[in-house]
């Protein structure tokens, strides 16, 4: 019995030994591992400094550059001359960033002299095309005048300044329909000056001109309303339209014109009249619903039937139409 008690005690006694020397050996281990975890704290510190210190250095040497240049190249505009943009400074980075600068300021630089160039030329090209276009618009002007000219000369005689035949024409058209529509009147006179062409022969032709010229002022002076077209057929004839009037009316007219003509008394030796002086003979014919023509030409051939009467009477006379 007690030597089974003395061998429980050994027992427990070297149980006890083998715990504490357990125990002791774990504590051990903990302080190796938390010398291990101390130092390996200590060095992750440091590779952390290093590192942060490393970042710091790249972003300011490297990094915060190329962003500048990246924001620079982003809103670079060709258009702008150089020296309104600076590049950012890059002494005391990389060398390949300093090349990397300089290349793009060699860029602006070539593209800022040809963008001023390309303004030169665009300028001189927007004053050769203001020229012209100066000179088109004065030559359009010219244009314009020439051809409201060659429009007044086609349309009226160059020496008196009265409506020629291709006018009057027109105007003979267009108030004979206007007197059939509306069932109105017309008076339609032919004149030419007696003897003409021996005055002419014999006064000159700048005496002939003058006296066509004097008489196409009478005819103006005479017929003022605006309906009124009095024109000059060729060489001494000339005619007048008159819209609303009747034969009675255009024959008094006609009657005063005749005399306020020789009022003027422009010599002419050789002419049948007693007083030698140049004259005018009237043929009038005239469109009613009472007496109705055909057609223009027709009118118009009765004005000048009425005038080789006239001629063949006697000249200086007014003869109607039958």
């Amino acid at each position: 019995m007690k030597t089974r008690t003395l061998a429980v005690l050994v027992l427990v006694g070297l149980l006890g030994v083998a715990l504490a020397a357990w125990l002791r050996a774990g504590h051990e281990a903990r302080l190796a591992t938390e010398h291990v975890l101390g130092m390996a704290l200590q060095d992750l510190l440091l590779v952390l400094a290093l590192g942060l210190a490393s970042v710091l250095m790249l972003e300011r040497l490297l990094l915060r550059p190329l962003r500048r240049l990246a924001e620079r190249a982003h809103s670079f505009d060709p258009s702008l001359p150089p020296s309104s943009l600076s590049w950012p400074d890059t002494q005391g980075g990389p060398r390949e960033l300093h090349q990397i600068n300089k290349a793009f300021e060699r860029v602006h630089q070539s593209l800022g002299a040809q963008l001023q160039q390309e303004q030169s030329e665009a300028a001189r090209l927007r004053s050769e095309v203001e020229q012209h276009g100066r000179v088109l618009a004065q030559t359009q002007q010219a244009l314009d005048a020439a051809r409201r000219e060659l429009a007044a000369l086609s349309r009226s005689d160059t020496l008196t300044g009265l409506a020629n035949r291709r006018e009057f024409d027109d105007a003979l058209r267009r108030e004979f329909k206007r007197a059939q529509r509306q069932h109105s009147r017309l008076a339609l006179a032919v004149m030419d000056l007696d003897s003409f062409r021996a005055y002419n022969e014999q006064q000159g032709r700048a005496a002939g001109d003058a006296a066509l010229q004097a008489f196409a002022r009478l005819l103006g002076e005479r017929f003022k309303r605006d309906t009124d077209v009095v024109a000059r057929l060729g060489g001494e004839e000339f005619v007048a339209l008159l819209p609303g009037f009747d034969m009675e009316m255009a024959q008094g007219l006609m009657e005063q014109l005749r005399e306020d003509w020789r009022v003027l008394a422009l010599a002419h030796p050789t002419s049948p009249a007693a007083d030698k002086i140049l004259t005018v003979s009237i043929g009038l014919a005239a469109y009613s619903a009472s007496h109705p023509y055909l057609s223009p030409q027709a009118l118009l051939q009765a004005a000048d039937e009425a005038l080789y009467i006239a001629k063949h009477a006697g000249r200086d006379r007014l003869s109607l139409a039958a």
